[in-house]
């Protein structure tokens, strides 16, 4: 029986994610969910509660869901990556990554991820970047990834790219991990596409019509734990952000955050502009993209700048992780792992303190963060909030 480690963000909850959970439990194995917390990819902060979305996981069938912690949760595919793989390599009990991906072959992303791996590719990427530095970073990478090896990659969906990432994280570091992939249902990352509802289409459904309009996007359970988060006023959308992104950038200059991971000269001044000018968060983001900035590496650079994550931050490995849920089998496992693992696994919030002063500084400055989104709430929530929470445990 193998013991599969997931990388997810479950924002929210929805019947791909059930699906691809219930592939793995035919095999008999466990279920580990690696779970972004208050931060997801996007850049954005996740629309409900990571205890919530945790406990919408367990009851899909995931065993136990611990936290990919902010700013790994919020960073790009590579430092995201590179956290949630970290994390599960140390626990000591996993023994394969399993992820979801539109091609649905696992050696076509291996064969991927070792040509990026390659000492050819680092070196045509890094000699190309300098040559073209008002492209995009994506465009480049692919450009440069094609003039080496042809059409034959995997990066033509959201979750090869992430899929490549994690695979070349294992090999790059020779970890201890083997990985498997299975074919994505339904719609792709964006909201395009037949099948299953994204976690995309679902949040903008409910910010365009409200929660009603997505009870038959998302199972039963997760609709219900969703439900009771939006009558308790405790989601998130990003629209709720604009007032306290908009004075930080009317507060600053662009030499003040330029040095922040994913900023640069050029896109400090466009945010701060863009922040001068902007009435609505959609306008902000807009106001500050062009073709060598994406979306979500707008939103990136703000959220970093904004909360002061560094790039040396995004290198280093991760110093805790946090039980956010688990069933009767995940608390074996978490047996388990105490006395296998070589990573601080936080139970309570409130007593981070007890696993050493590297893990309490990263999360001290993790939880300052989480308090920004807790504030950013509908029904804005007190950060004494925070140091209450305890992990869901399914009986």
């Amino acid at each position: 029986m193998k013991n599969f480690a997931v990388i997810c963000e479950y924002n929210p909850f929805h019947f791909g994610h059930e699906y691809q959970i219930s592939e793995l439990k035919k095999s008999g194995g466990s279920i580990t969910a690696v779970m972004s917390g208050d931060f997801c990819q996007r850049g954005e902060a996740a629309i409900i509660d990571k205890y919530a979305r945790a406990r919408a996981a367990v009851e899909g069938g995931a065993d136990l869901v611990l936290e990919l912690p902010f700013p790994y949760s919020a960073a790009g595919a590579e430092k995201f990556a590179f956290g949630a793989t970290d994390i599960i390599s140390r626990l000591g009990f996993i023994d394969e990554i399993s992820f979801g991906s539109e091609c649905g072959y696992a050696e076509l992303i291996e064969k991927t991820a070792r040509n990026i791996n390659s000492s050819d590719f680092e070196r045509a990427l890094c000699e190309n970047m300098k040559a073209n530095s008002q492209k995009p970073y994506g465009e480049t990478y692919f450009e440069t990834y094609r003039s080496l090896f042809g059409n034959d990659g995997v990066f033509s969906g959201s979750n090869n790219i992430l899929g490549v990432a994690y695979a070349a994280e294992i090999i790059r570091r020779n970890l201890p991990l083997s990985f498997s992939t299975i074919k994505r249902v339904g719609q792709a990352y964006g909201g395009s596409g037949e099948g299953f509802a994204s976690a995309t289409s679902v949040r903008e459904e409910i910010i365009k019509n409200g929660m009603d309009s997505a009870i038959d996007m998302l199972p039963e359970y997760s609709y219900k734990i969703l439900n009771v988060e939006y009558e308790k006023g405790t989601i998130v959308l990003p629209e709720y952000f604009f007032s306290v992104f908009a004075s930080f950038l009317r507060m600053k200059k662009a030499h003040e955050i330029a040095d922040f991971a994913e900023n640069d000269r050029s896109l400090a001044a466009r945010l701060i502009k863009a922040g001068g000018e902007a009435r609505s968060m959609t306008e902000l983001y807009a106001l500050a993209g062009t073709k060598k900035y994406s979306p979500s590496r707008v939103r990136r650079a703000l959220l970093f700048s904004f909360f002061g994550v560094t790039r040396d931050m995004l290198c280093e490995p991760p110093a805790y992780t946090v039980l956010l849920a688990a069933n009767e089998r995940g608390r074996a496992l978490l047996s388990s792992a105490r006395k296998k693992s070589n990573i601080p696994i936080i139970t309570k919030p409130a007593d981070n303190a007890r696993y050493g002063e590297k893990a309490e500084k990263a999360f001290e400055f993790a939880s300052r963060a989480a308090s920004v989104r807790i504030l950013a709430q509908k029904s804005p929530g007190a950060s004494g909030d925070l140091m209450r929470k305890t992990p869901f445990m399914y009986k």
